[in-house]
């Protein structure tokens, strides 16, 4: 069920009875999208998210997910993605404060992305990060910190991120949970959920373990 997701710093013991117990996030948890681990964006969409073999940041060998969006007003119109299994859980109990992930514009069109989350507080976003059209790989860092977060809904940040029922990443030029209606698409690799002084460190340890994976 795990297959796909790193965990750095993390004893394998502690990973195993995570499983066991239930879906929760950890401090230092990657996904480098070697299998889909419940990423998806609803029914129906006749372009759903797809893993993409050869694309991620490391070349041959690394592969990432590719979400996309046909804009227009009926299904598949915006550009989103959405998992309530592996990204779920009380962020404020182990550190997080912090996304860090591998993106990549393969659109033509500027793309303000944010980090999204649903809990008990209701719908919170992040700030926008800018990623340029027909980008090459960005690591970008979302600021999660329940005072950085803007509400989309929501009365209660810490609350959410206290009890996340789903984590989304989505393109939004304004504060909205939905994702706006474009017709685009991006890839996504290496998502860490991190504290926010240590991002630095954790991208080089990343590059690492996709390295050692991949030989």
């Amino acid at each position: 069920m795990l297959r796909g997701v790193k965990f750095l710093l993390i004893p394998v013991l502690t990973v195993y009875l995570q499983s066991v117990a239930g879906a929760a996030v950890l401090l230092n948890q990657m996904e480098t999208f070697s299998a889909q681990n419940g990423w998806d964006s609803g029914d129906p969409n006749p372009n759903p998210p797809a893993l993409l073999a050869n694309s991620g940041p490391l070349g041959s060998g690394d592969s990432s997910l590719r979400v996309t969006s046909n804009g227009g007003t009926g299904p598949g119109s915006r550009l989103i993605v959405y998992n309530t299994t592996l990204w779920i859980g009380d962020y404020l109990a182990s550190g997080i404060t912090a996304i860090a992930a591998d993106l990549r514009n393969s659109g033509s069109t500027t793309l303000s992305m944010r980090i999204a989350f649903n809990g008990p507080g209701g719908r919170f976003v992040t700030s926008p990060t800018a990623i340029a059209a027909f980008s090459g790989w960005v690591k970008s860092v979302f600021d999660i910190k329940p005072a950085a977060l803007v509400s989309a809904g929501g009365t209660n940040a810490a609350a959410t991120m206290a009890g996340v029922t789903e984590m989304r990443i989505l393109h939004s030029s304004t504060v909205d949970y939905q994702g706006a209606r474009i017709s685009s698409g991006f890839l996504v690799d290496n998502i860490i959920a991190v504290p926010e002084p240590a991002v630095g460190g954790l991208f080089c340890l990343a590059a690492m373990s996709c390295f050692f994976r991949k030989r």
